[in-house]
């Protein structure tokens, strides 16, 4: 093979690339400025702010009473429907938050239903996740993890 059309090739290849590299350099500007200013809200979204409330008081539970609230909540609605309460346990949970670990089984219509009365009713908790599976001898099982917040 020649070394003339390789040659030819490199030439209008660098001639190319100086012809584009205005544009380039504009291309590479602006994409240096979007992740800069990508990197400082994302800084502003990562601080705490520990001075604004996560809910209205109205809807929060009073300090001190939040795990004990959620516990005595699910045990009256599960007495009334007729579910089972496998477990009820408080996690770890930042500050003004509470978090709580449940488990229940019963008939299928009397579980979804204490799920629903638990998310309607006031203080706010709502389900951070849950799972219903088949539970063995007929029924379901519900296990999840409900969160509230403390004013």
């Amino acid at each position: 093979m020649s070394r003339r059309p390789m040659l030819w090739g490199l030439i209008a290849g660098l001639l190319l690339a100086a012809l584009l590299a205005p544009w380039t350099g504009t291309a590479l500007g602006a994409l240096a400025k979007a992740r800069s200013a990508r990197a400082a809200a994302l800084a502003v979204a990562a601080a705490p702010s520990a001075d604004v409330p996560v809910l209205r008081p109205e809807l929060a539970f009073a300090p001190g009473t939040a795990a004990a609230g959620v516990r005595a909540r699910i045990e009256r609605l599960a007495r009334g429907g007729g579910v089972l309460v496998e477990s009820v346990r408080a996690a770890a949970a930042p500050p003004p938050l509470v978090l709580v670990e449940l488990r229940l089984s019963g008939p299928e219509k009397a579980v979804v239903a204490l799920a629903d009365a638990l998310e309607r009713e006031r203080p706010l908790v709502r389900f951070r996740t849950w799972r219903i599976v088949p539970a063995e001898g007929g029924g379901v099982r519900l296990s999840g993890t409900l969160v509230g917040a403390v004013r």
